[in-house]
């Protein structure tokens, strides 16, 4: 190659780049920002884009000298050296070497400050793992603000990152409020010293209120155009949510009256006249936007518009929903019948099978009109309403997973003067628990039943909602403790009983045990005397597996659920009867009869008569104690009787604590008789339970004896003392 082709090549070369160059500077010179408008430059094209749509680093946050220094020295290997510091962060956390933790997420955001996830994984960190490290609990606190605080520095480098707010009030809400320390925690976030400086010299405000503030913020950066890096559903569900946490909050702690409805006014109207009103992608193509609150208008709108296809052949819907009955078995028939809140497990399934048999669209009703003309019409009606009905069934998709329905709800009745008073009386019942005041919490704890009454009587559709009956049954399996310090049980008239009722018949066990119970009928019926005992075992079994999750059972709090389960029992004892058996000793119904034996007249006189008559006796063993003892114990023996009559499983040891007690009577008996020198009277009504049930315990007794020698029993003393 000759030196002018050189020379030529060298001056395109330098064009090339001359070009190069100029396109350069046209994309990227950086703008010049200046306080004379005349020498201020707007930069290139990607300035410019970086300006329009706030991607500029001032207007991503804050600029920090000393970060900026951080990531020149890395030449270039940030990545490398935030995976680096991320691994150190980890090491240090699992040595539990905090100051070395601190120091080391302090370097990973100066060469990262607008990498989102450093800031939340390490926020969440400190907030939720490190803090739990501590046994203080002020520790803990103070462990979760510096999380806290970590993610608002995030914040103050990511002024447009929405996501990084909602974590920030996230925190405060959630961590401070829903923690097991939540009572500690909220004293201290409301301290009006503010000893660790959250407040920032402001007068403390409520911890639910101030993550409120933060979620509001991030909504507000969503409204302007910035970036939402979550679901929006769910992320504009938690303002009106902490409105909602805040009301009960501050109901817990005392606070009620205008205040607590003012508060649930507040979440009632930001849940549904601003959440439900505001527009939501859907998840679907069809409609992609919705609005929550639309579904009961598109719904009654379709109802119109199936009622104007009624009309146009009326009675057809009909005739044509009766064929389709006409197809369901018997069982079907009768749980579709069945309201939808008084149906079994069970039921539920049958029914559901049913319904879908059971559907009837608007166009297959359209489609068996008989005048062609009217057909026509009915069809495009039929379109029109099947439209809306699926706009409808997207919003209650996106609904459901809110659980918006609820909350609604929860919200409209929450602010009821007759809601609020409900709450302060079962307040003011625990706390007379926590001052030792039984018979006061009681009473309160029973007002509080009458109250929630009269608050289900106003808005009877909170009773069939099973989020609603939870709440009710786990209040009452709460209060529970205030009738089992007074050795009390639930009176037959208890308000809530239905409540409870419905709890128990939404629960598995409930219809298992129904169908042992119908399986050991059929097996009786053919002489199957092993299997039906097996299938009511298993009943049994079922009915105690129930009441570990429904506990207020154990203390009678349904009497229709406890007649289901004496059912069982006596089934149980009549096969016991034909096979000559008896109850096995760790029956585990035991104490549910034992209850119910213990808190009848009849029991409560016969313990009076034999404390009576065994103080009579201590006194001396004269003629005279002996025939008031003696008197004491007749008016004991035909009430025993009478119990044996209301509970004849007893013969069979069904409770053998009380079949005890009833055999200690007897023997009371048989010895003051004896020292007075006369016999049992010819009608003796424990004659039967005597030659019955006492040799079997005489007889469990003496084994129980051979496997402890030092155990006694009364069984044993009777028998032998009678011997």
């Amino acid at each position: 190659m000759t030196s002018r082709q050189l020379f030529i090549r060298k001056i395109i070369y330098l064009i090339i780049m001359a070009v190069l160059l100029g396109v350069l500077a046209y994309l990227g010179t950086p703008a010049a920002p200046s306080r004379d408008p005349q020498k201020a430059s707007p930069g290139g094209v990607l300035a410019q884009v970086r300006e329009l749509e706030g991607l500029t680093p001032t207007q991503l946050g804050q600029l920090d000298p000393g970060g900026e220094a951080i990531k020149l020295a890395t030449l270039g290997m940030r990545g490398v050296a935030v995976h680096i510091l991320w691994m150190k962060a980890e090491d240090y956390k699992r040595r539990k070497d905090w100051s070395h933790l601190s120091a080391t997420l302090e370097q990973m955001v100066k060469l990262e400050p607008h990498f989102i996830t450093v800031w939340r994984h390490q926020g969440w960190n400190l907030s939720y793992n490190v803090s739990v490290e501590f046994d203080d609990y002020r520790e803990r606190f103070r462990w979760v603000i510096r999380g806290i605080n970590f993610l608002k520095e995030g914040v103050r480098y990511n002024e447009r990152e929405p996501i990084l707010y909602g974590d920030v009030g996230w925190f405060y809400s959630q961590k401070i409020g829903r923690a097991d320390e939540s009572k500690q925690f909220r004293r201290m976030f409301m301290d009006p010293t503010d000893p660790f400086d959250i407040h920032g010299g402001r007068p403390p405000r409520d911890n639910w209120l101030v993550g409120k503030d933060w979620y509001a913020e991030a909504e507000r950066l969503v409204d302007q155009g910035a970036i939402l890096r979550t679901t929006p559903l769910v992320f504009h569900s938690h303002r009106p949510m902490c409105q909602m946490n805040y009301a009960e909050a501050i109901e817990k702690e005392g606070t009620f009256g205008d205040t607590a409805i003012a508060a649930w006014q507040t979440a009632w109207h930001e849940f549904v006249n601003e959440f439900g009103h505001r527009e939501l992608p859907s998840g679907f193509d069809d409609y992609p936007i919705i609005r929550l609150y639309e579904e009961d208008i598109l719904r009654t709108q379709a109802a119109e518009l199936a009622k104007k296809i009624e009309e146009l052949e009326p009675g057809l819907r009909n005739k044509l929903l009766e064929e389709r009955r006409r197809e369901l078995t018997p069982e079907e028939r009768e749980a579709y019948d069945t309201p939808e809140h008084d149906r079994t497990v069970g039921q539920a399934e049958l029914a559901f099978s049913a319904s879908i048999k059971m559907k009837l669209t608007h166009e297959q009703v359209a489609r068996r009109i008989s005048d062609p003309k009217a057909r026509r019409q009915a069809l495009e009606l039929a379109r029109k309403a099947m439209a809306l009905e699926r706009q409808a069934d997207i919003i209650a998709h996106n609904q459901q997973i809110v659980n918006y329905d609820y909350w609604k709800r929860h919200a409209e009745v929450e602010q009821q003067p007759e809601a609020v008073a409900a709450r302060e009386l079962m307040y003011r019942s625990e706390q007379a628990y926590y001052n030792n005041d039984h018979v006061t919490a009681m009473e309160l704890f029973f007002e509080a039943a009458k109250k929630w009454r009269e608050v289900i009587e106003k808005n009877p559709d909170i009773q069939y909602d099973d989020h609603t009956i939870n709440d009710l049954v786990e209040f009452v399996d709460r209060y529970m403790k205030v009738l089992d310090q007074l050795d009390a049980i639930f009176p037959e008239d208890f308000a809530l009983s239905d409540i409870i009722r419905r709890r128990v018949r939404r629960r598995p066990e409930y219809q298992a045990a129904q169908d042992k119970l119908a399986s050991a009928r059929k097996a009786i019926s053919k002489n199957d005397f092993t299997a039906a005992r097996a299938d009511l075992e298993d009943a049994i079994k079922q009915y105690r597996g129930m009441m570990e999750f429904i506990k207020c059972l154990k203390l009678l709090a349904d009497r229709a659920t406890l007649n289901d389960i004496m059912a069982v029992i006596e089934a149980y004892d009549d096969l016991l009867a034909k096979l000559g058996d008896v109850f096995p000793r760790n029956f585990e119904l035991a104490e549910l009869i034992r209850l119910q034996c213990l808190h009848t007249p009849e029991m409560r006189a016969i313990k009076r008569s034999v404390t009576q008559a065994e103080y009579l006796l201590m006194q001396g063993t004269g003629p005279q104690q002996l025939a008031a003892a003696r008197q004491q114990l007749e008016q004991a023996v035909p009430l025993a009787a009478t119990v044996l009559k209301k509970f004849p499983h007893l013969i069979r040891l069904s409770d053998r604590r009380t079949a005890m007690e009833l055999a200690e009577l007897d023997l009371r008996y048989r010895q003051v008789l004896a020292r007075l020198g006369e016999s049992l009277p010819q009608d003796y009504p424990l004659q039967e339970f005597s030659q019955k049930v006492v040799p079997i315990l005489q007889k469990e007794a003496s084994e129980q004896e051979g496997a402890s020698p030092s155990s006694t029993s009364p069984a044993a003393s009777t028998t032998d003392k009678k011997t």
